[in-house]
Parts: structure tokens; sequence; C-alpha cells
């Protein structure tokens, strides 16, 4: 494996050595005391079949007195597939994608099912700004982690809920960080030169054009498993495709952001 695995690195080393030089590294096990992942998930140790906390989120949402509305996907990119908004292939045949909003409530309870009808098993809260909706989430993501500039150089933070999930080859225009919280994903990476701007695709649901089609010989950088606790530092412009591994749900969090010039020189 190519990548850096670092464990207790201060935040200088990190900016010095990655951050400065754009280059990927594995935070492992170092968000491994992140409330979250006991709080969000029934089984926490589990990379391979995870539960959600179906009873936690409720009480949350039941104690703000609304349900707010996510952003879902539906439709399943299959490994190779192109990234665009027409039907992707899928392990059981065609499977339109389109991009919707319904109540958490109703997304979680899906979730927590044994047995989810087939038309909602592939519904995905994928890059939704799920701390806005529900504030009180956000107490399970502190302390925010040392690595990250302080809150005015942080432009974004997502949450990814799902099961069967897969992300095709994107990019992302600012720098990233990508902690896991429940189950396990593969993360491919390749470096901005290997495909450049010049073959940018667009995927319709996820409204940027930030994407492109696996080319023959693009031999990726590296690839790497991250499991609860663990983080993974995308430099900006840097592709990666996510999967997630195993039969239970995956949830992790990340958050875009700028590192002050300040420190980058």
């Amino acid at each position: 494996m190519r990548m850096s695995v670092i464990n207790d690195a201060s935040r200088a080393f990190f900016i010095d050595n990655y951050l400065r030089k754009g280059l990927p590294c594995l935070f492992q096990g170092t968000f491994s005391n992140l409330p979250a992942i006991s709080k969000w998930m029934i089984t926490p140790d589990s990379t391979s079949n995870a539960e959600l906390n179906l009873p936690y989120f409720l009480s949350l949402i039941d104690a703000s007195g609304k349900d707010p509305l996510v952003d879902v996907e539906s439709g399943r990119f299959s490994p190779g597939s192109v990234a665009s908004s027409s039907t992707p292939a899928s392990p059981d045949g065609p499977n339109p994608f389109f991009r919707t909003q319904i109540p958490l409530s109703l997304f979680l309870r899906l979730h927590s099912m044994k047995d989810v009808p087939k038309e909602y098993a592939s519904l995905y809260l994928a890059q939704t700004p799920l701390l806005s909706g529900l504030p009180a989430l956000s107490r399970d993501l502190v302390p925010v982690p040392d690595y990250l500039p302080d809150s005015r150089h942080i432009y974004g933070s997502s949450a990814w809920i799902g099961t069967n999930t897969f992300t095709p080859r994107h990019f992302d225009p600012n720098e990233n960080l990508y902690v896991m919280v429940g189950g396990k994903k593969k993360v491919v990476l390749w470096e901005p030169s290997v495909l450049g701007e010049g073959q940018r695709k667009r995927r319709g649901g996820l409204g940027n054009d930030n994407f492109s089609p696996p080319a023959p010989g693009d031999a990726p950088w590296d690839e790497v498993i991250i499991n609860p606790g663990d983080g993974l530092y995308i430099p900006e412009r840097w592709w990666h495709e996510v999967e997630s591994l195993g039969t239970g749900v995956s949830a992790s969090v990340n958050w875009w952001f700028r590192e002050p010039r300040s420190t980058q020189s």
C-alpha cells in the first residue's frame, strides 16, 4: 500500500507531510472516541452487519419537534459504470437513478427494517447536510477533529448513510476529511494527473460536473479499507470512488475545508 497510515500525529505533522504536499493519508483508529460511533450505531464494532440506532435518532427528532427532509438517492451505480444521469447499472438489472427528499424518520425506519422492500433497498442518504437539519447530531461529532482548521475555513459537512452503496469516480474542489462511523467502505484513489479535468462528465444526481467514466489502463494510486474510527484525508482534486462493504448499513461523515494560507506556506 502506497498510502501512509498515521495514528497520533500532530496537526503540524499532518500539514507538513500531507496537506502541503497534497498526499492522501489514513488516520487509523484516530477517531474511535467520536460519540457518533457508539450513539448512531447499535453494533458499533461490527463492520459487516452494522445497524442504525433507530430509537436514538427518533428521540432527537421528537425532542427537536421537527422531522427534517433529507436528500436521498435511489439507484445504485455499479463499479465500472459511467457516472451520468442516465439509467445506471445495478446488480438486479436496470434501476433508474433519481434524487428526492423524504422525512429523515422515514429513511431511518426503512434502513432499520430486517427485510427492506426491494424498491427502497437502494435509498442512500448521500452528500446531505444532516447536521444543519438536526443540529443535535452535531454534539456527536465533538470534538471536531484537530486536523481541521477553525470553522471559518470549513466549507461544509455531510452525512452518508445507506446499504450496498457506490459513488463513482469523482473529485472534490476542496480538501476532504472522511470519517467512518459505522460499517466499512473501500475507497480507491487516483492522482489528479491521471485523468485531468478534460474528461469530466456530469452526474445529474449530485449537481456537479466533477465525475468521469473509468478509462482503460488508469491504474489507481492506491485503495484502502476504512473502518469505524478511521479517517481518510483526500486532497482536493484527487479522483476517488467509494463502495460500501458487507450487508449492513454504512454511515460516515465528512468535512470539506480549505487550509488558511498562513499554514500552507
